[in-house]
């Protein structure tokens, strides 16, 4: 986890410019609010180097402060973003708030042993010190002070850890739910994936793109591989990627049997020892989250569950990979209410459905980036000879695909008529009637069309837009 030095460089790096609440509140407070009495200090001559108007940075900063030269040059020259700072300076300041707490109980218990006769007084000044801090202290004050949008920390837009073809998927902070029913091809896709984080450009991932240039931990939590499956999905990942062995930032493990409390506990400490390890987590993909509910069909536990997903995905600025099963005779509905929150908070909904040639197509219709229309998603089969899963070409014939290239024409036509980036609905039938010449009822019929090739995208707002690429 960043440490205060990390609060304090980031306060550096914003000269004059203004602070995020808690980074000021940390500077505010100096040199008490620093458990290094170095950064204390400094933190101190920032804000009074502030308050003068002076420049602030590293060489200003050194210049007031010789004697932490050594310690500004070797602990405060890689400043974080600061909305990463800000996400961590509470942590900053509810430990500056214990060690307050700790110094009035310990001038307590001096006083009364000096001064017996004045225990009243003295209990009577602990107390209304301690009650100050804790009107400081409500967790969700500074929880809500932390998330308050400001003009001044825009956070940074995350980068997707993977793609399929042009479409961003899986971006840190986020969740994403793959599901299938069983024996659909879920293990050689997350297989696949994971390969894509070690493989060469032209490597048949299944459609699958990523990198991990800086050697962030891919981990994988497997509660449903016995263990000689779990150890052959990893080494197809290794053969497919054409690699020699595996990195050692891929972290996988075999979880089957654990029950769902050591499951939800092992989510964590996975998470917290490959982070130290490796500097941050790529992504993390849990296979068969199912396991880690007591009960899928418990609202109240898929809330609660699904929220802590989504806490360790921020905290740890990674996407979260949950797979889980397709109900049997269903098409969609995935396990329970577990399977309903995720498919409600996730960012990507990745769907595999295997036909009786035994072809599996990726897809994914509820997303808030773009779909992925089942008639251009990526396709995979068993290949004997290969001793693994490989792509075909795409069902869709030439036809259909010129038939979506008009779609787009079309729909880039309407846009460009209207001058805007996105119309309402009755705006959009009348520039496709005058631009396309065409009757309103087929111009309504051709607006469907564009939604379910993925040309267009309707917002929440009820506006369409062009489906970003």
């Amino acid at each position: 986890m960043p440490t205060e030095f990390s609060m304090l460089a980031a306060a550096i790096d914003a000269d004059n410019g203004p602070l995020p609440p808690f980074i000021a509140r940390l500077i505010q407070h100096a040199p008490e609010s620093f458990d290094d009495a170095r950064a204390g200090q400094v933190a101190a001559a920032v804000r009074a180097m502030r308050a003068a108007r002076e420049p602030v940075n590293l060489a200003t900063v050194g210049g007031n402060c010789p004697q932490f030269l050594n310690f500004i040059v070797a602990e405060l020259s890689e400043p974080m973003s600061p909305e990463a700072a800000e996400h961590y300076a509470p942590d900053i300041w509810q430990a500056y708030e214990i060690r307050r707490a700790a110094g009035i109980g310990e001038s307590l218990v001096r006083g009364l042993e000096s001064t017996p006769e004045k225990a009243k007084a003295l209990i009577a000044a602990a107390h209304s010190a301690l009650n100050h801090i804790a009107s400081e202290a409500n967790p969700l004050v500074e929880r809500l002070a932390a998330r308050l949008y400001s003009p001044i920390v825009r956070p940074q837009e995350p980068e997707p850890r993977y793609f399929i073809g042009p479409v961003g998927i899986c971006t840190p902070a986020n969740l994403t739910t793959i599901s299938a029913q069983a024996k659909a091809g879920k293990s050689a896709a997350k297989s696949a994936m994971m390969a894509a984080t070690f493989a060469g450009p032209s490597t048949d991932c299944l459609g699958f793109q990523s990198q991990n240039p800086h050697g962030y931990a891919v981990v994988d939590l497997d509660t449903e591989q016995a263990p000689f499956d779990h150890w052959n999905v990893i080494e197809q990942a290794r053969r497919r990627a054409g690699a020699e062995r595996v990195p050692a930032w891929l972290k996988s493990y075999c979880l089957t049997g654990f029950n769902a409390a050591d499951v939800r506990s092992a989510i964590r400490i996975v998470l917290e020892q490959a982070a130290r390890e490796f500097g941050g987590i790529h992504s993390i993909f849990i296979d068969g989250i199912a396991d880690a509910a007591h009960d899928v069909n418990d609202p109240a536990e898929a809330g609660e569950f699904v929220a802590e997903l989504h806490r360790l995905a921020i905290e740890f600025a990674c996407p979260i990979l949950n797979i889980i099963h397709v109900n049997p005779g269903s098409e969609s509905k995935t396990r329970g209410h577990l399977g309903s929150q995720l498919e409600r908070k996730s960012e990507t909904n990745l769907r595999l459905e295997k036909d009786d040639q035994g072809v599996t197509v990726i897809w994914a219709d509820k997303n808030r980036r773009a779909p992925i229309p089942k008639s251009t998603g990526p396709r995979f089969a068993w290949c004997e000879p290969s001793g693994m899963h490989i792509s075909i070409e795409s069902r869709q014939s030439s036809r259909e695909m010129d038939a979506i290239q008009g779609l787009q024409t079309e729909a880039e036509a309407v846009f460009t008529a209207a001058r805007k980036a996105a119309i309402c609905y009755r705006d959009f039938i009348t520039f496709l009637e005058n631009e396309v010449h065409v009757s309103k009822s087929t111009a309504m019929r051709r607006l469907g069309q564009m939604l379910r090739a993925g040309v267009i995208t309707k917002e929440l707002t009820g506006i369409y837009a062009l489906t970003k690429k």
